[in-house]
């Protein structure tokens, strides 16, 4: 009977559990999805480094996991307290025909676990397209152009997303047990015939705190704009601190000012239903500014999130090609020495598994940064914490122009020529390109051994000479070698650039690495040769950038979902509150066309107010991630902007055109 009794209310009450049904799915879905990402791996033509990556992503994911799975947890239990609340008569009467509490929790129980059970399904079999489409964007991320396409399924994100959804589960039925249990049976029955308060906000004070708010969020963005992103001082918790206090007013003071906007205008005030949207409006902002400014800052960490994620893999993966330009550089740690004959000692020959390479030194200038460049550009660097240890306490240092040609040739480029009295300046970070343009701009000599030296070209060469997993040329000059012959070599600056012959890198880096391990060594045991090479570089960053797009996507839409769902349950719940006054509309004549007209006037701007404030929000945001990206490599943001956009569409939307078909059923099955 109870199993009968359940199924009924499920399939007579499905338009009620359209908005719980559609978070589990969504929730089941991505979690499934992300938690198979080990399992695509044998799709992928990777090697053993790159496989180490999705293993360290997987566990990342992983720990992230718990986090979403407790969000995931909250949710569905508020989304279950709405069910409960919109069923507290039915409820009532089945008491009132003798049925006790624990037959009552029998039957939600056996609810739950049907709506459950179709829920996981529902989202496990959307998780096993989703994550086709996952193993894609993978390998996208590693640049694989090609994969072994196979339908993947990962037992192990089964029993993951089976055992985590079957703990909330557990935890929601113990809920709706304690909620029965507290319940008197003359509050089930006479719930609906409760009154809800009406709150109103002060006019006057309203269009204060809106104009003020404004203000807040103007100077906000202001500061935000000024300072950037990577700069954390008290510019950037200043604007942090106005943004968040400004969304706040801004939707505290939104129903008064906008009711006195509404009000002004009697033609548009007294038409149709418009005075009975907007006060309805006006109580449900008054009511629940908190919660809509909290949903449009979780709106703004979404668009943000998912928009910058996946340009910041592409920017990181653009630039590692700028940091490895050679297969790798060694480095000598000792004393300046030639490094092939230095090798030749410790019977390891170069030519064995280097096509070509090019061996250079660094020279010091004793010219310190400080005393090259203007002062202005001095501070500017120094308030920068990856330069503040740099400039004043380090000298420019100086490269052979032979050497420098010859690392160009290596690369592919051209050289460069220079007249005995001339110099180049190369830098390899893009915040020193004001600095050393405008220094040169200015034609300043360089001062060495009583000759003067001036600028061959009119802006420094950005470019890298070395692979490394970090751009640490603050600045060097290339002059005649017989100039740089005469200055002091650079202990531990010794370079060897090398292309390896071998077409397998990784291999070619391990037996390398191997070599240079049981070369020659210091006085405590230590290598004097370290090899940095293309493939460690590329493994660091890309283990960054893909655990950082992972990241952001998943957590994008799980606060996407949170966002939509709470907002949508909330007007479900204010719809109940309001049949009343729905039947009276009824009564006094209002057609039903005015009243759905009404219904989705309201649940519009409920759901698109949060989303606009946050969509201005992520203008002034995004074009500073965009600053952010580009640091690390030039990238479209469009194509992800676009991404986020229609993922914003069809969840958000989703939730938007479920919550309007479940408010009009609510209401039209009311009268």
């Amino acid at each position: 009977m109870y199993y009968s009794l359940s199924l009924r209310n499920v399939k007579r009450s499905f338009r009620d559990y359209a908005i719980y049904f559609l978070t589990l799915t969504f929730a089941v879905c991505i979690f499934y999805s992300f938690n198979s990402i080990e399992a695509q791996k044998v799709m992928l033509d990777i090697n053993q480094s790159k496989k180490e990556i999705v293993d360290a992503v997987t566990k990342f994911i992983g720990v992230i996991s718990v986090f979403v799975a407790v969000i995931l947890g909250f949710l569905i239990i508020y989304a279950n307290q709405f069910l409960i609340r919109r069923r507290k008569k039915e409820l009532g009467i089945y008491r009132t025909l003798g049925m006790g509490k624990n037959g009552i929790s029998r039957i939600l129980f056996m609810e739950t676990f049907i709506i459950g059970a179709i829920s996981l399904g529902a989202g496990l079999l959307l998780g096993l397209f989703f994550s086709q489409g996952l193993s894609l964007l993978t390998a996208k991320m590693f640049d694989i152009d090609t994969i072994d396409y196979r339908f993947i399924f990962s037992e192990s994100a089964l029993l993951k997303t089976v055992g985590c959804f079957g703990i909330i589960f557990i935890f929601v039925m113990l809920f709706n047990y304690v909620s029965i249990s507290k319940y008197k049976l003359i509050d089930l029955l006479y719930a609906s015939r409760k009154n809800e308060s009406i709150k109103t906000a002060n006019k006057t004070l309203s269009t204060l705190l809106f104009f003020l708010s404004i203000i807040m969020l103007i100077t906000a963005y202001r500061m935000i704009s000024q300072n950037g992103l990577l700069e954390i001082n008290g510019y950037f918790y200043g604007s942090m601190l106005l943004g968040v206090v400004g969304t706040f007013l801004f939707f505290k003071s939104l129903s008064g000012f906008a009711m006195q906007v509404v009000q002004s205008s009697g033609n548009v005030y007294f038409k149709n239903l418009n005075m009975f949207i907007a006060r309805q409006i006006n109580s449900k902002v008054n009511t629940n500014y908190m919660t809509m400014a909290f949903i449009c800052l979780m709106l703004f960490l979404t668009i943000g999130i998912l928009s910058s994620g996946l340009a910041l893999n592409k920017g990181i993966s653009k630039g590692l090609e700028f940091k490895a330009p050679y297969d790798a550089t060694i480095r000598y740690l000792g004393d300046s020495g030639n490094m092939i004959e230095l090798l030749q000692n410790s019977d390891i020959k170069v030519q064995d598994f280097a096509s070509d390479y090019v061996e250079y030194v660094e020279y010091d200038t004793a010219i310190p940064y400080d005393q090259l460049l203007d002062p202005r550009d001095i501070n500017n660097l120094k308030q920068k914490t990856q330069y503040s240890m740099k400039f004043g306490v380090r000298n420019l240092k100086a490269i052979k122009l032979t050497d420098y040609n010859n690392l160009m040739t290596l690369q592919g480029k051209g050289p460069i020529e220079l007249e005995p009295n001339q110099y180049a300046l190369t830098f390899n970070n893009d915040d020193l390109a004001t600095a050393y343009n405008n220094y040169i701009k200015d034609k300043r000599i360089i001062k060495l051994g009583g000759t003067e030296f001036t600028p061959k070209y009119n802006n420094g060469i950005y470019v890298n000479t070395e692979v490394y997993y970090e751009l640490t040329n603050f600045g060097t000059v290339v002059l005649q070698d017989d100039v740089v012959e005469n200055l002091e070599p650079i202990a531990r600056s010794s370079r060897l650039s090398i292309q390896y012959k071998h077409n397998d890198k990784e291999e070619a880096a391990g037996i390398v690495k191997g070599l240079l391990a049981e070369g020659p060594k210091d006085q405590d045991g230590y290598a004097l040769f370290h090899q940095t090479s293309k493939v460690d570089v590329y493994s660091s960053g890309q283990g960054q950038a893909i655990t950082f797009s992972f990241l952001g996507i998943y957590l994008g839409l799980v606060f996407l979902i949170a966002s939509a769902a709470i907002l949508a349950l909330q007007q479900l719940s204010e719809c109940a509150d309001s049949m009343e006054r729905y039947k009276l509309l009824r009564k006094i004549g209002a057609a039903e066309k005015m009243i759905n007209k009404s219904i989705f006037i309201q649940i519009g701007i409920y759901f698109f107010t949060p989303l606009s404030l946050a969509v201005l929000h992520s203008i002034v945001g995004l074009k500073l991630a965009k600053d952010v990206v580009d640091r690390f490599g030039t990238v479209s943001m469009a194509s992800n902007i676009v991404f986020a956009a229609i993922f914003l569409c069809i969840v958000y939307g989703g939730y938007f055109l479920a919550t309007y078909i479940g408010a009009k059923s609510m209401i039209k099955s009311s009268n």
